[in-house]
């Protein structure tokens, strides 16, 4: 087997993958720098084979583009007003790799099979994806790991006759088979309420096809579908959720307690008063959610009505980014919405739900989510506990209970509302389920990504060998990835102080973070990851006060508060890191 020796290893070619490549490779030119892909094309979720027509970013034009490179109008096609196409997308991040010249360091079809621990850093194993390359082996000081949280799909298990004739998917597969299923006159059973069963309901009703949207009784319901300006004042919603005031509203454990902002986070989250504000605002922001896509106006409509309320959402939250009215389908009964699990799918073409009613189907779609755990297998066997990575089926150590016994007890006592709010209060069609629904608390796994601030192991900080992009969700990825990347090439060259003074301070503190996002969002992910979709503002300050930067950047306190943060405001930085610490 070849053996190759590099500095740093980016694995995965999506947004994450590819700007801390770029930012890697702007402070270390003559760096040995490879970025290992294991699909046909760069994009992650984006590239071509993972996308069909009409998809769309969630996000309008200026909300996703790299802080230094703009979105450009002329040059993209996309104006002010749009989703961005996800074909645009693709475009715009090859247009990154081209203008930052790391074309040539990327590595398509070329899958990383196992990463071990070695003195100095890892050796990687590497297969061709495509079963027609070499396999090689890498040695490298320093990985980045950057595969996502949508690459392993998982698909639920019932009986299935050797006599159903339909197709049986994940989405991820759609794309593939997008011609064969999205056709006139064909019916598809889409099994989940996410993002993708929305999109994927969409597709077929709009092609002169029907479709049957399943969702689970005991699951956490429908997410909340938003439109892309909200309240009576119209506000755009991606700028709404980066603005400080907004933020106020959410108790947040790494957020500021210095100045007006300390003064109002501990009125509204430490004294009664301030929290029947919390609960009002967070009230009338799911109300006018449920107002605008007219929810209780029609019986169907009815059953997507969220189960619980705004403050619980987390990234359950998506926007609506169709060009028609997607409701209008389902009142139309072009959509239907079922609440039912599937028991067997038999015969040619017929599926059996729990509530004993069979459905003739011409394809069975299951938008049931993706598995949490790296597709990497780490050495030596165990690590990946040590790593911080998520596990299942572990019982939790000693110390590990002890911590998060601690973290909770500290949360309860700064932030009361998390303890008092009811987070098992249902609107749930059917009664008879509503004591049934789990919550994000106590779902899934037995330990989420236990990550220093979202992106390295506390086991690693002697070492300073492995780091983690994108292992968290929220809506402003773009200049989260910016800041993420440059924090962490400073971390590895050593130019960033941690601020804490110890290791137990610091796995502490990572367990606090993490152990908040677990608690945060019923209807959330933070029981495997971290959940930012309301606190990611403050989650960029932190990084921005590691890295030396002044995190309040708008100038008076109007423009502060009430303005919104986006990539904008962060443009620049890497210059002028490398100016600060005297980098060529």
């Amino acid at each position: 087997m070849e053996t190759e020796r590099v500095d740093l290893v980016v694995v995965g070619a999506g947004l994450y993958g590819i700007t801390a490549a770029i930012t890697y490779h702007k402070l270390h030119p003559d760096a040995r720098l490879l970025v290992l892909e294991a699909s046909p094309s760069i994009g992650g979720p984006w590239a071509p084979h993972r996308t069909f027509p009409g998809l769309k970013t969630n996000n309008l034009w200026g909300t996703y583009q790299h802080p230094d490179t703009p979105m450009s109008e002329e040059r993209f096609g996309v104006k002010k007003g749009e989703h961005v196409p996800a074909e645009k997308v693709h475009e715009y991040l090859q247009a990154l790799i081209d203008d930052n010249g790391i074309d040539s360091l990327i590595r398509l079809n070329t899958k990383v099979d196992t990463a071990e621990k070695i003195a100095g850093g890892w050796k990687l194993s590497c297969i061709s994806s495509t079963g027609e390359g070499k396999d090689v082996q890498i040695l490298t000081n320093k990985l980045i790991l950057s595969t996502g949280l949508a690459n392993r799909p998982s698909m639920p298990r019932y009986a299935v006759s050797p006599e159903f004739q339909p197709p049986i998917i994940h989405s991820a597969s759609f794309p593939s088979h997008y011609s064969e299923i999205v056709a006139p006159n064909k019916h598809t059973l889409i099994i989940g309420a996410g993002k993708s069963a929305w999109d994927i309901a969409y597709a077929c009703a709009t092609n002169n096809g029907t479709a049957t949207m399943l969702i689970r009784p005991t699951g956490k319901g429908p997410l909340w579908m938003s439109p892309p300006y909200v309240t009576p004042f119209k506000l755009w919603l991606e700028k709404l959720v980066f603005t400080r005031f907004f933020g106020l509203m959410s108790p947040c454990p790494w957020a500021s307690n210095e100045g007006f902002e300390g003064v109002a986070r501990r009125f509204l989250h430490g004294t009664w008063l301030g929290r029947k504000i919390v609960t009002a605002f967070w009230n009338v922001l799911g109300e006018d959610v449920v107002s605008l896509n007219r929810y209780n106006e029609h019986e169907e409509t009815k059953k997507l009505r969220p189960w619980r309320n705004a403050f619980e959402v987390g990234n359950a939250l998506s926007i609506m980014n169709y060009p028609t009215d997607w409701f209008e389908l389902v009142r139309e009964g072009k959509i239907k919405i079922i609440i039912a699990d599937v028991e067997r799918v038999e015969a040619e073409n017929e599926a059996i739900l729990s509530t004993g009613e069979k459905l003739q189907v011409d394809a069975v779609v299951s938008a049931t989510g993706w598995e949490t755990h790296p597709s990497i297998k780490f050495l030596p066997v165990g690590i990946e506990k040590e790593l911080g990575l998520p596990t299942k089926g572990q019982v939790p150590s000693a110390e590990e209970k002890e911590l998060m016994q601690k973290a909770e007890n500290e949360l309860y006592t700064r932030y009361p509302f998390l303890k008092e709010r009811d987070s098992n209060k249902l609107y749930h069609p059917d009664p008879s389920h509503r004591n049934t629904v789990k919550t994000s608390g106590t779902e899934g796994e037995d330990h989420p990504f236990r990550l220093y601030r979202f992106m390295v192991p506390p086991s690693d900080l002697a070492d300073r060998s492995i780091g983690f992009v994108g292992a968290m969700m929220t809506l402003g990825s773009t200049f989260c990835a910016y800041l993420q990347a440059l924090w962490l090439v400073a971390y590895f060259d050593g130019t960033l102080s941690l601020p804490s003074t110890s290791a137990s301070e610091i796995k502490y503190e990572t367990f606090l973070e993490t152990e908040y996002c677990r608690m945060r969002h019923a209807m959330g992910y933070g029981n495997k990851f971290p959940d930012l979709v309301f606190d990611a503002l403050p989650y960029l300050d932190v990084l921005m006060k590691d890295l030396g930067f002044e995190e309040k950047r708008k100038g008076g306190f109007k423009s502060e508060y009430f303005g919104s943060y986006g990539p904008e405001d962060y443009r620049g930085l890497v210059e002028l890191y490398m100016e600060k610490h005297k980098l060529d």
